[in-house]
């Protein structure tokens, strides 16, 4: 791993670190779990507070590692860079579906523009050997299961309406 996809890397994390550690206080202080078990307004922000930090730290140890492995082997265990057109492409693509996701948030419903926001990033992101009718069939249908599990996540568990 060259010194830069390191240090781009441990940036990322500790962004991550820093901006969940920010918004610790104001998810901390809202109710998590009640006093019988029950899930409150707070549980989902403090789990996904405490799962980001834990994550990016995990993955900035990880590519310490990695980094140094390859170091003392002598050997890069990925190319330098991603090919510009690439990055263009995948990157651009997702930044555009996100941006119409969060357009579409008001006049159309949760589950779905979360189907599809889903569905297509995860086309997008798939490995050549997945781009193949199964392939694109299996991740429609964890597309739709994921959106509906989110919904009736929020709906049902946390009683947060969602449309």
């Amino acid at each position: 791993m060259p010194i830069l996809n390191l240090a781009a890397s441990i940036a990322v994390s500790v962004l991550l670190v820093v901006l969940s550690l920010f918004l610790a206080g104001p998810a901390f202080d809202l109710p998590g779990l009640g006093p019988k078990g029950g899930l409150q307004a707070g549980t989902l922000p403090q789990f996904v507070v405490v799962t980001v930090i834990v994550l990016a730290s995990l993955s900035a140890i990880n590519d310490v590692l990695r980094w140094r492995g390859a170091r003392r082997t002598g050997r890069a265990t990925e190319p330098a860079i991603a090919p510009v057109r690439q990055v263009l492409l995948v990157g651009g693509g997702i930044l555009v579906l996100l941006a119409a996701y969060v357009f579409a948030w008001r006049p159309l419903p949760f589950s779905l523009i979360t189907f599809v926001f889903f569905t297509s990033v995860s086309a997008i992101l798939a490995p050549p050997s997945v781009r193949t009718f199964r392939g694109y069939a299996v991740i429609a249908l964890t597309g739709l299961l994921f959106s509906i599990g989110v919904w009736l996540l929020f709906t049902l568990v946390l009683k947060v309406p969602l449309r």
